[in-house]
This record gives structure tokens, sequence and C-alpha cells, in this order.
């Protein structure tokens, strides 16, 4: 035989019982699963383990760690919510260790059963525990799927129970097993402040559980690392918005939306404490704030009160030269924030210190800008130029200090208030001097501005219904009374789509006497009777305990005295209430009257068209005499353009030659002067 045949014949003979070893070592290799000890600490005490409970929480172990899907999942979700767990927990100084029961959902319902908890419900709570501690369960939402709200209410349960059994093992036993286990098991009596707990029994089979379920999420925490950080944001202007609404605002996925805010059980939003928990990545969360705030009240006109006074500057423009709109903020230099703008790029743009400018809108460095706000790059006034500001909903002491150029400081001692505060709605802001020790707080009653805003909005859109369809050639009166009493405006349009989003305004079979009944003038009813007076050059209106003082009767050109009275009646209580109807046609009454009758100070102006065109919308070259155009911005609809610009949606139709009720991004529309 060749020897160098024989050579490789036996080289192939040792390379193949190699691999055969090899084959059978991997075969006989097991699993290696973490070592369970026989003392296991929770908390302030220490659970022991025999043979027998041992081996139940390493079966338990296993296959929690052969199901590597829902681990992930749960590894996930702990990751997502533990910054927002753990503050909570330290703030009620209930232990660490509590956190694990965040996403844990096993119950012990009997000595020998275990069964799940609903899906979705955070930290082991029933029905029972969540009526313990006031969280709401009914057909519109359950805050037990809510993290948040059930974070609070679980810290709430555990601290009774901390109380009830003095010892957070029993604690602990107590959330996630039936009371009667913990009778017959008499766990108050053995267990109460025993720094050592033996579990000797199987019918100790929720603790077990739990415990293996700890030891397989602190194994594999901390070398976990999720393939995207991702925060939980809560939407603050989520009330009455279906959540697909929401998801549009902020550019997110529904099906993210939904799966965290599986609480809600109604189409819409309700009225509750519950916001609804946007789940972003890392990098998104500045973006997603900006859609936030961009998305409040979106489509709603803002009532013009005549502050902030705005003039465009170009003279601040030419000598930064660094980008920027500039403008004369209520005499105060002022600059535009435009999209990812913060403290950092404006203080650069308007050529000062980050410092100065922080300290010139009394506000830090780390708060976001309000994209399309101007911001003063001058210190503000020491007092405003009129003399009372009544708190619309949401105002804060920093939304008055910005709107009138006043120092928040100033308003802080003007007011008698120790410290920023949260106004309530119709309260009278003093902005010029200090309120008097023995000058009670006011506050002055007004309709609900939501719905007066709306019904401006109705007002002016059926005047220019009742200018297209009265005082074009092609349709005449006659035409409008011939028509069937179902008709609507779809029939005169040029295509038989109309705007989803454009309410149905009139009915034809009324449009004839429309003009008769339409009001000429548009009632500011919702204006603040100081505020309004403040427009032109007045004296400052005083409310006293039973007169009204003198007002300057030289009112702007755009105000007139009319008949319908405005009443306002100051009652004497600890806070004068004035009240005001929403009818505000009225006239000025003489001071021998206010003497004798109750005091009645009336107002009226005439209808002013707003102007509401976007602050960057139209340039030089972009204007003629009749048009201005507007670029259609993504996410914009025709109504959402008729509503910024106080036009119908007919009208935008008519000046563009519409076929389609689809407005694309990148569209040029013609809008009249």
């Amino acid at each position: 035989m060749d020897l160098r045949a024989f050579l490789h014949s036996q080289l192939l003979i040792f390379l193949f019982i190699c691999l055969e070893r090899t084959d059978v070592l991997a075969f006989n290799h097991k699993k290696v699963y973490p070592h369970v000890p026989y003392e296991i600490k929770f908390a302030d005490v220490t659970f022991q383990l025999t043979d027998v409970t041992r081996y139940l929480v390493e079966t338990e172990l296993k296959n929690i760690q052969n199901n590597k899907g829902n681990l992930h999942q749960q590894l996930d979700k702990f990751n997502l919510f533990l910054p927002i767990a753990e503050p909570i927990l330290k703030e009620k100084s209930v232990p660490d260790d509590f956190k694990f029961l965040m996403i844990y959902n096993k119950y012990q319902s009997s000595i020998e059963t275990s069964i799940s908890i609903e899906n979705d419900v955070y930290w082991c709570l029933d029905r029972e525990k969540a009526d313990d501690v006031d969280l709401i369960v009914n057909d519109q939402f359950d805050e037990r799927k809510h993290f948040i709200s059930a974070t609070k209410g679980a810290v709430i349960c555990f601290k009774r129970n901390q109380v009830l059994y003095r010892n957070w093992a029993s604690t602990l036993f107590s959330h996630i097993a039936d009371k009667k286990i913990l009778n017959l098991l008499e766990v108050n009596k053995k267990w109460a402040e025993n720094p050592y707990i033996l579990l000797d029994s199987p019918a100790y089979s929720a603790i077990l559980q739990f415990l293996a379920y700890k030891i397989a999420i602190e194994r594999e925490f901390p070398s976990y690392k999720p393939s995207i950080q991702k925060i939980v944001y809560e939407y603050p202007y989520s009330k009455g918005k279906t959540l697909n609404k929401i998801a549009l605002d902020l550019k997110v996925e529904p099906e993210t939306l939904f799966e965290y805010n599986r609480w809600l059980n109604s189409p819409n939003v309700p009225e509750s404490e519950c916001k609804v928990l946007v789940i972003v990545p890392t990098e998104r969360y500045s973006e997603i704030r900006t859609f936030a705030e961009l998305s409040r009240k979106i489509g709603l006109p803002a009532k013009d009160l005549g502050f902030p006074i705005l003039k465009k500057s170009e003279k601040f423009a030419k000598v930064k030269s660094k980008g920027g709109a500039f403008y004369v903020i209520n005499d105060r230099e002022g600059l535009k924030a435009d999209m990812c703008d913060s403290p950092v790029t404006m203080a650069y743009k308007a050529g000062i210190s980050i410092e100065r400018f922080v300290e010139f809108n009394d506000m830090k460095e780390t708060d976001l800008l309000t994209i399309g706000q101007v911001y003063y790059i001058q210190q503000k006034l020491g007092k405003a130029s009129v003399p009372f500001h009544v708190v619309r909903e949401g105002e804060t002491l920093w939304d008055i200090s910005q709107m009138y150029g006043v120092r928040l400081s100033n308003l802080l001692d003007f007011n008698r208030f120790d410290s920023v505060q949260r106004l309530l709605r119709g309260r009278v802001i003093w902005l010029q001097a200090t309120r008097p020790k023995n000058k009670p707080i006011e506050y002055i009653e007004m309709p609900e501005e939501l719905a007066e805003v709306e019904n401006m909005m109705v007002a002016v859109r059926t005047k220019n219904v009742e200018k297209i369809y009265l005082k074009q050639d092609t349709i005449k009166t006659s035409e409008v009374k011939s028509l069937p009493k179902d008709s609507d405006l779809s029939a005169l349009q040029p295509s038989q789509e109309i705007d989803k989003e454009q309410p149905k305004l009139v009915n034809l079979n009324d449009l004839a006497t429309t003009k008769k009944e339409l009001p000429n003038e548009v009632n500011l009813t919702t204006l603040p009777l100081n505020q309004e007076i403040s427009k032109g050059n007045q004296q400052s209106i005083e409310l006293k305990d039973k007169e009204v003082v003198s007002v300057k009767t030289e009112l702007p050109k755009e105000i007139e005295l009319n008949s319908s009275p405005l009443v306002q009646a100051i009652k004497e209580e600890q806070s004068n209430i004035v009240s005001v109807p929403k009818s505000v046609d009225s006239q000025l009454v003489s001071e021998k009257d206010v003497k004798d009758e109750p005091q009645i100070i009336t107002i009226n102006s005439k209808n002013s068209t707003r102007n509401r065109l976007y602050p960057e919308e139209v340039g030089e070259g972009e204007e003629n005499n009749f048009f201005l155009e507007h670029t259609v911005k993504k996410g914009e609809t025709l109504f959402r353009i008729s509503v910024y610009f106080d036009v119908a949606v007919a009208e935008l139709w008519a000046w563009n030659n519409l076929t389609s009720t689809i407005v694309k991004e990148g569209m040029v529309l013609k809008i009249k002067r």
C-alpha cells in the first residue's frame, strides 16, 4: 500500500471520530438555567425556600426563559415604563422591588389554581382594588389599563396594605392572591414584623411564581438593549379627539397608539384626568411636542383682544442680518420663533446672549418655544398700557405677561401672588398698579368661549355664502325660492362633492330671506369690558363696591353705541362678580342712573374682518390688487384653509376652478383679498 494513501485514510478516520464526539457532546449538552438560591430577598424581608418550593421556582423560571418571544415583550414594556414607575414609588416610600409588579399579571385565586388578570391591566389591579383606590372603570374608559393612573392607584393600595399587615411581604402576597388564602394560611399572624419568612408549601404559589419572574427579569434586563429606545409622552390636548385624529396630528402610527391606550373604550377621548399616551422614539420627542402644540385647538380662531400689538420691523432685520422675522411687539423689539428654534438659536439671531433672552421672556433655557409666537429680545415694560385683564380659559400668568409685554415679577407684585399659580377663568388681573389690600379679588362671569368662537365662525361663513349666492349673476333670488325644501348647498357647486368637513350652514329654502335676517354687526360678546374700551383713548374702569366710575366716550372708529344693554351686575361678596350676558348691544347710562339703578355699561361694534393670514404666507411678489396666493401645506384640507382665511369653501372652489375637494401639498390657491 502506498504510504501517502495510508496516511490520508488515517487522517480521515481521525477527523470522523472527532466530529462524532462533538455531536455526542452537543447532544448531551444541557441548557444552563440561573441558579435559584435558598434565600431570596424582597424589600425588607428574606424568603427562605425548601427543596420542594425551590424546585417549583426553578420550574417556573425555565418556563419563562423558554418562551423567548414573550420574555422580550416583557423586557420592552419594563424598559419603557420603568422611568415613570420608579419616581412614583420613591416619592411614596414604596420599596423599589415592587416595580416588578408593573406588567406582572398572575393572580392566585385559590390554593390549587392561579389565573391571569385581564389583558392590558397593570399592577395586578382587579376591579375590587380599583374601587378601593377610586380608579374609574366604566363603559368609556378603564383607568387600570392607563399606566400612569394605574401606578398612582397601585401605590395607594400598597401603602394601605402595609399599614394593615405591617410587613411588605404580606403586602405583596395580599396584592397577588385572594384574601381567603391569606386568612387560611394565617399570613398576618405568622408574617407580621418577621424579617425571615419560610415558604414551605406549594400553597404559596403566588409568591413562588412572582419570585421566578423577578429572577428572570433581574437576570436579563441589565444586558437587554432595545432596538429603538422609546419614551412615553402624555398628549395634553386629547379631549374630544379620536385616536386616529391624534395619530394624524402627531404623525405617529395608529397601531402603536391603540396598543398603549386600551384604557379608552369610547370613540372619542372623554373628560377625565387620563391623557392619551404616545410612545415615541427618543429622537422624535421634540418633534412630537412641536406637533402637539400645533394641534392645540386647531381650526378655531382665537379672540382678538388687541394685544400683543405687533408691527413688522424691517429695520431690525437689516441690522441683525442673521435670519428670522423681527417685529415691534408692544413697543419692544421681538423675534418670531420658526420651526426647530430654541432659546439658543433665537439668541443667536437676535445677537444677544442666551441668558438675556431667557431673562427678557421670563423662561428657562430648556423651555420649548411655540412656533409662530413672537418673543421679546428687549426688556419688557414695568406695566401695561391698559389697567386690567380678564383671564380666559387655559391662560397662565406667563401668557398674560407676554401678551402685554409686562415683566412677570411685576404681575406677581401687582396681584399679590407669592408664586406663579393656576388662574381661574374670569379673574381680573391688575396690569398697572398693585391691588389694594382692602380690595377683594374680582371675577367676571362670561359665556363659554369656544361656543362664542364657533358662533363667530358661523356668522362669518353665513355672510360669505350670502354674498356668493345672492350677488352672483348666475343665481338669482327667484331661482333660490323655486328650489325644493330639501336642497342644500351642494346643488349649486361645480361638482356634486363638498368637502366633508364643511358644515351645512344655510338651507337654500331659507336663503331668500337670509339677507334680511343676517345681522349687520358682530357683537364682541366675549371681550372683557375693560380691554374693549382700552383700544381707544379712555380712562380706566374701576370696579368698586357699588359704583362704576366714569368711562370716557371717545371710542375707536369700529366701536359704536347701540341700544341693547350689556349688564354687569356687581355683587357684594368676598369677590365682586360681574355678570356679562350674551347680548352686548348697549348704550352708556348717565351718572344719575348709575346711582339709582343697577350698573349698566354697554358697548357694540361693527363687524370687522379678522386678519388671519399666515405670518409668512404672502411675499411682496405674490400679491396683486385682487388675490393672495396660498401654497397648500402638508396635512391641510380645503375646510381648514377656509377657516384660516375666513372665507367659505364654496368661494375657494369658485376662485380656483376646483374639480375635487382634495387639495394636495404644494398646490397654489388664489384667495380674494
